[in-house]
């Protein structure tokens, strides 16, 4: 009697620590979560700023010739002064051909209305930049952000950014699809609650 309460024991004590292993291994294979945004106080203003964990990545629709950059960038972000909050768009593209006209973008097929910052970031309770620049031959745009705008990035396919050389001589065309607006998506619906 004792043994079969002995091999009983034995194999209920095998069964957990297998259970506990196959546990371990699935918790260890599991998706890490995705961040969805960050906040930081900007000490020198007092503005509290959202952000992406990370810019949206668009890679060029057409090759751009050797030693080309093939990358442009897009993300949102929210200050809060005070409790005003205001929305606002970061945009970055190479000007690897020359200095670059203010660039369009298209949430599907419809141009995004965006106005142009006046000013400075600083006038908008930032002392410095809300994401930094790419690269050194990057340009950089900043432009306020409407609700409306808002909505169709968080549910858009696919986002373009156009550029064109100040003298008209080059354009390039940017995209991101579905999977690459994932975490734009996560940080609108973050922002919306």
């Amino acid at each position: 009697m004792t043994s079969q309460r002995s091999r009983a024991a034995t194999r209920a004590t095998r069964a957990l620590a297998s259970a506990a292993a196959l546990a371990a291994v699935l918790v260890a294979c599991a998706p890490l979560p995705v961040e969805s945004s960050s906040e930081r106080l900007d000490e020198n203003t007092g503005t509290t700023l959202t952000v992406m964990p990370r810019p949206v990545e668009l890679v060029a629709e057409r090759p751009r010739g050797p030693g080309r950059d093939p990358f442009a960038y897009l993300a949102p972000f929210q200050t809060n002064r005070m409790g005003n909050y205001e929305l606002f768009l970061w945009v970055s593209a190479p000007q690897d051909a020359g200095p670059l006209a203010t660039p369009r973008v298209l949430c599907g097929e419809r141009t995004v209305a965006l106005e142009p910052l006046q000013g400075t970031i600083r006038d908008i309770g930032l002392s410095s930049p809300p994401y930094e620049a790419p690269a050194p031959w990057s340009a950089q745009w900043y432009f306020r952000l409407t609700g409306e705008a808002l909505d169709c990035f968080g549910s858009a396919r696919e986002l373009r950014i156009e550029t064109q050389t100040a003298d008209q001589q080059e354009s390039a065309r940017y995209l991101a699809d579905s999977r690459a607006l994932e975490p734009l998506a996560a940080f609108i619906a973050r922002l919306r609650t």
